[in-house]
């Protein structure tokens, strides 16, 4: 069994602290989560918007979970216009930023203590720190130097269902700033350092989704703004009537994560989960990342030495041109091997994702595969590419951070012209090995993962290339959304 990937844990008590003199700034994004590890299992709705949706959607987030903006200083008292002590909870109540404070430097704490940090993620900490009970001492202190805040004349469970969740997405935000495993945008995915693609497919119907990924999607659609009593209601209120499900590894952590995206308006929105789990870990707004729950760690980060990945992992597979100018980074990985590491398979769960093994070889379950590590698959972006008429065109792909050859390849792309005109498309390897992969005279083409045949005893680490030439001579569109994804094993 490998080492476990470190985590990243960068917060000191002093910069915690430091961090939390002017929140003011600070978007309060109140986002309902469940504590990391909840099985969808537990869905039995409650006044709690952390509750989970069954066959209605009592309990499930809507569109609207603002809870108000942040206090502008810290340990100020938060201010309201409600001033009812009875009752209905007043219509504005804001969590005071005492308490953001307060989270932070229990997450500090429990970041200085080795054998708690080693064995916890970054959320699991924030989690412990926001609870009910670590946070009544610091609800107690605040409401006894501000006893007019209209949040204490709340019972304090009220105050944890309805106002503490203010808190807590604002010190995520924070805490997760500058070590988020997600990239800035959607279609960045894909591309960035420690994913890795196990499957995407268009959801439909309900019958494509387990149960657990049912009751993923319904809190996915509620808390997009789209609350609905069944699946199919959900999937039909977005413009494309159906949602796309990405399922990727972090192989870093080793964790399955799942997102659920679709059309709303023209633009992009989506909610991201842990596999079997209704804890959110981010969410697409307007095609752009937001609400980060889950780190980045070593293992498949970028590198160009083995210095920066020190010193359980090694900088594999750098790019670099004659003159040694690095072209393209590695990434960083174990060389420990991993049990069950080139077992046959014919799914991921075959591999145990959990232990950071995916099924490679074959993006189709069912289709015989080989065991390896994750981070041996990996996807490159091509740059969009007007055609020549009459000419060609080459598209570089570079690729790096990968094992030495490869063994399976999969290309997305879509080519575009005005009428009917005769193209062909061919994926040339670094040694100058040519494939085909289209020839038509077709309008529209487009690939989605589709499978291509590549030499498995050449070079996958390299500049590949993706040649388009116009045979028919009248080329008058586009090729757009090149990606080419890459399995790979030692030589």
């Amino acid at each position: 069994m490998r080492p476990r990937a470190a985590r990243i844990h960068l917060l000191s008590l002093g910069l915690a602290l430091a961090a939390c003199t002017d929140k003011g700034t600070l978007p309060a994004d109140t986002a309902s989560t469940r504590a990391a590890g909840d099985d969808v299992s537990d869905t039995t709705p409650t006044s709690s918007p952390t509750s989970g949706p069954t066959g209605d959607t009592t309990g499930v987030p809507t569109g609207d979970t603002s809870t108000g903006e942040a206090a502008s200083t810290s340990g100020q008292a938060s201010t309201s216009d409600a001033t009812s002590a009875t009752g209905d909870p007043p219509g504005e109540l804001l969590c005071p930023v005492a308490i953001d404070d307060a989270i932070l430097a229990c997450i500090a704490e429990l970041q200085a203590d080795p054998e708690l940090a080693d064995n916890n993620f970054l959320l699991d900490l924030l989690w412990m720190c926001s609870d009910a009970e670590p946070v009544a001492d610091d609800y107690d202190a605040h409401c006894a130097a501000h006893p007019d805040d209209p949040i204490c004349a709340l019972e304090y469970q009220v105050f944890v269902e309805t106002v503490l969740p203010e808190c807590v997405a604002r010190v995520q935000q924070l805490v997760f700033a500058d070590v988020c495993l997600l990239p800035a945008t959607y279609p960045e995915l894909l591309f960035a350092p420690a994913i890795a693609l196990m499957e995407r497919r268009f959801v439909t119907t309900a019958a494509q989704l387990d149960a657990s990924e049912q009751q993923q999607l319904l809190w996915a659609s509620a808390d997009m703004g789209f609350p609905a009593a069944s699946v199919e209601e959900a999937l039909l209120a977005s413009d494309d009537d159906g949602l796309e499900q990405l399922t990727v590894l972090d192989v870093g952590t080793d964790r399955t994560l799942v997102l659920y995206s679709g059309h709303y308006g023209d633009t992009r929105v989506g909610r991201m989960f842990f596999a079997g789990t209704l804890t959110l870990v981010g969410a697409v707004e307007d095609g752009s990342f937001t609400r980060c729950g889950v780190e980045r760690t070593i293992e498949g980060q970028p590198c160009t030495d083995d210095l920066a990945c020190a010193p359980d992992h090694k900088c594999i597979d750098i790019l670099s041109d004659a003159d040694n100018v690095v072209l393209a980074p590695g990434v960083c990985a174990s060389p420990t091997p991993i049990a069950g590491e080139g077992s046959p398979c014919n799914a991921h769960q075959d591999c145990d994702p959990s232990s950071g093994l995916l099924c490679l070889d074959s993006i189709n379950e069912g289709d015989d595969g080989v065991c390896r590590p994750g981070w041996m698959r990996r996807s490159f972006a091509g740059p969009d590419t007007a055609l020549v008429a009459g000419g060609s065109v080459k598209l570089p792909l570079l690729v790096a951070g990968v094992a030495t050859v490869p063994t399976a390849a999969y290309l997305d792309l879509q080519r575009a012209q005005d009428g009917a005109n005769q193209v062909a498309i061919h994926l040339v390897n670094p040694l100058g090995t040519s494939t085909s992969v289209s020839l038509t005279d077709a309008p529209l083409v487009v690939l989605d993962l589709e499978p291509i045949a590549v030499p498995t005893d050449e070079s996958a680490g390299g500049v590949w290339h993706l040649v388009v030439d116009d045979l028919g001579g009248q080329a008058s569109g586009a090729v757009t959304r090149v990606a080419l994804t890459l399995d790979t094993r030692w030589d």
